[in-house]
């Protein structure tokens, strides 16, 4: 008998300080197929461009145990199995990941225990010398035991929650359910960030819609799995954590909507879906391969090859969804972005106008104390008639007991034109009332001007008609209901007249709030006649006043353009047709100068961007269009013109980083960075990526950044990864084989 066991290495090398190499994303996911149903297309498109990938999954999602087909007669006559399914299901999760990343389902995977926090030993899965890594923690989802569920330990109706050891795991069989706390499973997430440090951080829905309230009891039903809600609570609670260890290092979130995806348009193009669907029949064991396991153990049977069937794969919905104003230019000419990472808003500003090298990240206004809560990845940027700079922004704060959670409106303006950014203001919800349920239903802001030239902020209530708050003077008017009947994304316009338009998807169309006088009551029309887009829309005024507006095609991705027939009229629902290109996401739209062109920038299928110059003179419309290159990105492009009167197009890439391409104008060609020279074809060559500045690398202080890093070197005994100088308790006993 061995006493003492001599360290290995971790599976989980620390990333040190400073290193080159690309960042990983990361995802936190409940069950072993919600990276391939909820945050695909962006995953295939980070596992194609070569970047590093670590997907967490915190549940075994074993269910009743049966890894057959739901309509099997022989579910009647076999008993239950659950570490075989869950072993079943994590074999087809490894099978598709291998997929995308070599083309074929069988690869030579090095599978290992790791010892996390509390005792508790999880698994994780290496291909390509840890390009791509799974981590396993194992918790238990059994519907034979409903109590026992990951949102009870969340809320701590339960204190603990077991795990289980799969079939044939490297885990030794007398760690099967050990338990983690909710402390536990909190650090145990934090500690993975810390061994990884990610650029990108993709997380369920803590939000999802609800489907069922009742006033009297004031409760509501929702129409996602809560395994989905409490893991995204999980990881929020850990990003929290992090970002408060290692201030140094922020990074860019998304969160992805999950059986909601069944209530919106399918946003995805048949191609898209299709190959999604492709990947998770990998997953489910039949995708036509001849297994060479056990029968049953290829896959997740039950799911097979029907994932079509279940009309929640046919749509990738952002709960955040991002903005396309976050790049604006400054009254000294010098354009600014606006991102939020780790948790806070931030912003990057050219050091000359015009000039090619940029300032930042740095944090934008006085953001409050950590403990007010995060503010999510979506930032509405717009200008006021007197010149200045307004952002709009949510802010979320999680806790165990609902009444404790927040979500609330905040707002930050320049003091003067071109002067710095203040301190953050809060301006609450239309829900300040006490009320949890109707709390957390608060959708994201978005702005328009008013005739005046103030602000006005807009939001989806809780009832999913919109409410909206008007600056009044100094201060703010109250909440007004403006009633209605939408989905998430709304898009407002202000017309030179002053009227203020605002469109919003509905369940079959599209609806319209008006003014009849500038600043008049706001009304509503149900009668546009208007074709149900797959997302927000993009509003603009042609030169004769007509509003022009580019939507996508649910189920196609061709982009699409509705005029009005006249000023202030009906819309033309004759569409005309821009693209038949798939693509995907919000439109990005900047006047050009003259007037009587706009640059639209749209993300293609593939994430790349493409750029075309539309007539806003009723001329006719056409599908001409540039390539960029580019991709794959974060969130959504920006486009502004600088004080040259070029196109600059920015994105937030794969390294939570701002890329900026400077595009003429006049041929709509890209230009290199230097003398403004056109160049041909989607050169990447032209995309500048703008590096952290020296000032910024260290964050708030030299002391901050070394306090982390001394934190992490102090604590790397129960961190994954080996700490720097040390060694570490979290130990890994592997095998490599190829899997069936």
């Amino acid at each position: 008998m061995r006493l003492f066991r001599r360290p290995v290495t971790s599976a989980f090398p620390s990333r040190p300080d400073g290193q080159d190499g690309p960042a990983p994303h990361l995802q936190i996911c409940a069950h072993t197929d919600d990276d391939l149903y909820f945050m695909s297309p962006d995953l295939l498109h980070t596992v194609r461009a070569g970047l590093p990938v670590v997907s967490v999954y915190l549940t075994t999602g074993e269910s009743d145990g049966y890894n057959l087909a739901t309509d099997d007669a022989a579910r009647k006559t076999t008993e239950p199995d659950y570490p075989g399914y869950t072993a079943a299901r994590q074999h087809g999760i490894r099978a598709a990941y291998a997929a995308m990343h070599t083309g074929s389902r069988r690869a030579a995977w090095t599978r290992t225990r790791v010892c996390v926090r509390e005792g508790v030993t999880a698994e994780t899965a290496t291909l390509d010398d840890g390009h791509i890594t799974l981590i396993f923690l194992n918790l238990r989802t059994c519907v034979a035991l409903p109590e026992q569920k990951i949102l009870s330990l969340w809320s701590e109706k339960i204190a603990e929650l077991a795990t289980l050891r799969p079939a044939g795991s490297p885990i030794p069989a007398s760690h099967d359910g050990r338990a983690l706390s909710r402390a536990g499973l909190i650090a145990t997430l934090t500690d993975i960030l810390c061994a990884y440090r990610p650029a990108v951080v993709r997380v369920m829905n803590p939000d999802p819609d609800r489907t069922a309230y009742n006033a009297a009891t004031g409760t509501a039903a929702y129409c996602d799995n809560s395994d989905h809600t409490a893991t995204a609570l999980f990881s929020l609670a850990a990003l929290r954590a992090y970002e408060q260890l290692d201030a140094a290092h922020r990074p860019a979130v998304e969160s992805y909507t999950g059986y909601c995806n069944k209530l919106q348009p399918d946003n995805l193009s048949a191609q898209a879906a299709a190959e999604k669907f492709g990947y998770l029949a990998v997953y489910g064991g039949e995708d036509g391969h001849q297994c060479l396991k056990g029968p049953g153990e290829c896959g997740d049977r039950p799911l097979g090859n029907r994932a079509f069937n279940r009309y929640y794969g046919q749509s990738t919905t952002h709960r955040w969804r991002g903005t396309t104003n976050w790049l604006q230019r400054r009254e000294d000419g010098r354009l600014t972005a606006f991102a939020v990472l780790g948790g806070r808003p931030h912003m990057w500003t050219q050091d000359t106008p015009g000039g090619e090298t940029w300032s930042g990240p740095v944090p934008v206004g006085d953001w409050p104390a950590d403990d007010q809560g995060r503010c999510l990845p979506r930032l509405e940027t717009v200008r006021d008639g007197q010149g200045r700079l307004h952002l709009v922004a949510a802010r979320a704060l999680v806790a165990p007991d609902p009444e404790d959670h927040r979500r609330e409106i905040m707002h930050l303006a320049q003091e003067v034109p071109d002067g710095e950014f203040g301190t953050w203001q809060y301006l609450g919800s239309p829900h300040d009332d006490g009320n949890a349920v109707r709390r957390r239903a608060l959708g994201l802001p978005l702005a328009a001007v008013t005739a005046s030239g103030g602000l006005q902020v807009i939001v989806r209530n809780s009832g999913t008609g919109l409410s909206a708050r008007t600056a009044a003077g100094p201060g703010w008017g109250p909440w007004q209901d403006l009633f209605g009947g939408t989905l998430e994304g709304a898009t407002a316009v202000t017309k030179r007249s002053g009227h203020t338009e605002i469109y919003a998807t509905t369940r079959t169309g599209m609806l319209r709030w008006y003014q009849q006088e500038p600043g008049g009551t706001v009304l509503r029309d149900y009668a546009t006649l208007l074709p149900r887009p797959a997302g927000p829309v993009t509003l603009l005024e042609e030169t004769g006043g007509r509003l022009l507006m580019i939507s996508r095609q649910p189920g196609t991705g061709w982009l699409l353009a509705h005029r009005q027939h006249e000023p202030d009229g009906p819309w033309n629902a004759q569409p005309h047709l821009l693209d038949t290109t798939p693509g995907y996401g919000p439109v990005a739209a900047t006047a050009l100068p003259g007037g009587t062109t706009v640059a639209l920038v749209q993300r293609r299928d593939d994430g790349t961007l493409a750029l075309s110059r539309q007539p806003l003179d009723a001329s006719p419309l056409h599908q001409r269009w540039t390539p960029l290159g580019g991709g794959p990105y974060i969130h959504a492009p920006a486009t502004a013109l600088d004080s040259a009167g070029r196109l600059v197009i920015a994105t937030i890439g794969p390294d939570a980083r701002l890329q900026t391409l400077t595009v003429d104008a006049g041929t709509a060609e890209p230009v290199s960075p230097g003398p403004a020279k056109p160049v041909r074809a989607s050169a990447d060559a032209a995309w500048s990526t703008h590096r952290p500045t020296v000032e910024q690398a260290a964050d708030a202080s030299p002391q901050t950044a070394a306090a982390a890093a001394d934190a992490r070197r102090a604590t790397g005994d129960q961190r994954f990864g080996r700490p720097f100088g040390g060694t570490s308790r979290l130990q890994r006993r592997g095998r490599t084989a190829a899997d069936g």
